[in-house]
């Protein structure tokens, strides 16, 4: 809690300048806010897989919990979209704020194409998006049905600006694999899922409980999002591969 205070004084407002001015700095202050929550939460996490293809980049991920985002943001630093009462939160909803999340409202399918260009836009600026593909959280068993409108963020870059000739789509899958040394089961797994309507403090308090936590993230092999690209065929194509890379982290 201290740390998280000293990081919501300190580093949430020189984040937001950082940003507006454009400092490098800007880049720096998220893996280490990241790592440093990992840490102190007894997150170990390891990246693995397929080198990440060229830019602009969408990568795209199962999801388990609210700490994917720890997970994410501590390798490098990319736009993620989150839904919009992540914003409500306490301190990591300010940071959030501070690093321009991509904010969406699940109940207001009129809200889809606002997102969808704030996400060209941001990859149209050089910067990583990451996207949930399932829309959601999952209990950790399995990876739920991708959400092919959301996959539309890559259709509008290609149309607003012709110039670019593809989006590079990431299939990326994250697993909690082990608990204090131990491998988890696939009831071991869901314990530390966060989904449904479960509360975050609580959560909070098992992942600690059952620290130290293994967590890995494994990268498939980059799908190109053309110009000729069926939205609804890479949609289930990255699903597909995203499924095979989480039953092998979990094997």
């Amino acid at each position: 809690m201290i740390a998280l205070i000293g990081f919501y004084l300190l580093a949430t407002p020189l984040q937001r300048l950082a940003r507006r001015r454009g400092w490098r700095l800007a880049e720096k202050i998220p893996p280490f806010f990241a790592r440093t929550v990992c840490f102190l939460l007894g997150l170990r996490v390891v990246f693995d897989g397929a080198a990440l293809g060229p830019k602009p980049r969408m990568i795209v991920s199962n999801h388990v919990s609210w700490s994917d985002i720890l997970v994410f943001a501590s390798r490098e630093t990319p736009c993620f979209v989150a839904k919009s009462e992540v914003a409500d939160w306490p301190v990591f909803g300010a940071f959030a704020r501070a690093q321009d999340t991509i904010f969406v409202k699940r109940d207001s399918r009129s809200d889809v194409a606002r997102v969808n260009a704030a996400m060209a836009e941001k990859m149209r600026a050089g910067e990583d998006v990451l996207l949930y593909g399932e829309g959601t959280s999952s209990d950790g068993a399995d990876v739920l049905a991708f959400k092919p409108s959301l996959f539309a963020a890559a259709r509008d870059l290609l149309r607003l600006y012709p110039e670019v000739a593809a989006v590079t789509i990431q299939p990326a899958a994250i697993a909690y694999v082990a608990s204090r040394g131990k491998k988890l089961d696939a009831e071991g797994r869901r314990v530390l899922a966060w989904f449904g309507d479960a509360e975050l403090a609580p959560h909070i308090w098992t992942l600690l409980k059952h620290a130290p936590v293994d967590c890995r993230v494994r990268f498939g092999e980059a799908l190109a999002y053309g110009a000729e690209t069926d939205r609804k065929a890479i949609a289930a194509e990255t699903e597909a591969r995203v499924r095979r890379l989480a039953a092998a982290l979990v094997a």
